[in-house]
């Protein structure tokens, strides 16, 4: 009698990796600077198409690392007449600067041979599709021509020689656009067709701060969009609401820049930009992200807060990053803010997928609540609030509401959590696509 052995399924993959990709935007030097250094190991990250004059020499070198290069075309700018006016005029894919959005008509054959050609010259690994906001005012007929785009780009690059660089399409909506069953459903048949690799979601309303029903209608959206099979990615999202929804299973990973490209508003997508106040200050305002808490304030606010008593405890360390003192928090802000995320992923990394939620529960979201509250508790001075021109009052409405919601929240997940229970489906890995060191053999 011959004995059947039945081998340990030791192989199979009980934890699904997480894709981390990092928008460079504006932030190339300090990309660089922290790559160059050891302080960001890179995996992932995605370039700008308006930005590649200033950036390619970047873009060189990761690319020389085995670091997988992205390519975002900046189409859905491009026809917003809010931002077609802005750095994604110089895209290199752009025969003329352009004096008013791209409409329908501008995403013809030859634009998308010079959009394949862009990706080849950059050794794309990557490019995500030419699509456009769904929801734009001006016009509602986008998906199809973006179907037809997305077509036109595999054929483009077949032939002009980038087979290997994969499409991802980027669906850019409201979320309430995509609450509708019906709308995912035409959504996901017209995806269905189309020779992409993954899926984007850039969606307009999520925000930057989680909320109790804003994160439970995120994650049961996304679990809608399981059917195509494909691996589902959050654009311009990072923070709790990233973490969230791949703890839950329902994104394969996320994709957002240090402190900016991390949400995406197209509430004025259809207006002209208002013109700048002459009188008023120029430039983004400084804001410091409290790692581990799901928020952040602007830095004269940090400061004030942190120089309260027991503060600096509170704003200045968390599990996975930690500052030696106000002033470097403040002026090292990017640089702690890229760790944590890179940290705080590795960490759900490593958790196998059946204990991913109630870890991110446990681990990530009690604390956060708990420092929310803290925080909240937190009373410098009138005189501190004075000298740092801040004020107080709102300061301190914010901080108690922040930690109103944060206990919201976490009530909210856990009763999802009891809910979908540990046996839902899992969103598909987001492979990397480039050749792995190990897989090239000896290449004397």
């Amino acid at each position: 009698m011959n004995t059947v052995v039945v081998p340990f399924p030791k192989g199979q993959k009980l934890r699904t990796p997480l894709a981390q990709f990092f928008r460079i935007g504006d932030s190339h030097v300090k990309f660089g600077e922290m790559h160059a250094s050891g302080h960001l190991p890179l995996t992932r990250v995605v370039f700008e198409a308006g930005r590649l004059k200033r950036q390619s020499g970047l873009a060189t070198q990761l690319k020389s690392e085995n670091v997988e290069i992205t390519l975002d075309t900046g189409a859905a700018e491009l026809s917003s007449l809010a931002r077609f006016g802005t750095f994604v005029r110089h895209a290199d894919w752009l025969v003329d600067v352009p004096d008013k959005p791209l409409g329908p008509s501008d995403f013809n054959g030859n634009t998308i041979e010079r959009i394949a050609e862009t990706a080849i010259k950059l050794g794309a690994d990557r490019i995500l599709a030419p699509t456009h906001f769904l929801g734009d005012r001006r016009f509602d007929g986008w998906l199809s021509v973006d179907a037809a785009s997305c077509t036109r780009l595999r054929r483009a690059l077949d032939t002009l020689g980038g087979k290997h660089i994969q499409i991802d399409y980027p669906v850019m909506q409201t979320v309430q656009g995509l609450i509708d069953s019906t709308s995912r459903k035409a959504l996901v048949e017209t995806l269905s067709n189309l020779p992409i690799d993954a899926l984007w979601m850039r969606l307009s309303g999520l925000g930057k701060d989680p909320g109790p029903q804003k994160v439970r209608t995120l994650i049961r959206m996304l679990g809608g969009l399981h059917n195509l099979g494909k691996p589902i990615i959050l654009d311009y999202c990072s923070g709790l609401n990233a973490e969230a929804a791949e703890a839950f299973g329902v994104a394969s990973g996320a994709a957002g820049g240090i402190l900016e490209l991390d949400q995406f508003n197209a509430r004025d997508w259809h207006k002209p930009p208002e013109e700048r106040d002459p009188d008023a200050k120029f430039g983004r305002p400084r804001i410091v992200q409290v790692p581990g808490l799901g928020r952040g304030f602007r830095a004269h606010e940090f400061e004030l807060l942190a120089r309260a008593r027991g503060g600096r405890k509170l704003l200045l360390q968390s599990e996975h990053v930690s500052a030696p003192s106000i002033d470097e928090m403040v002026r090292t802000r990017k640089q702690v803010q890229a760790l944590h995320i890179a940290r705080s992923q590795s960490a759900l990394d490593d958790v196998p997928d059946l204990n991913r939620a109630g870890h991110f529960l446990s681990k990530t979201v009690a604390p956060a609540e708990r420092r929310a509250k803290d925080i909240s508790f937190l009373k410098p001075t009138e005189a501190q609030a004075l000298a740092a021109d801040v004020d107080l009052e709102s300061l301190l409405k914010r901080t108690r509401t922040h930690a109103e919601t944060m206990g919201k929240v976490a009530d909210a997940l856990e009763k999802l959590h009891e809910e979908r229970g540990t046996e839902s489906p899992r969103a598909r890995a987001c492979d990397l696509n480039i050749a792995q060191p190990s897989l090239l053999g000896d290449q004397r």
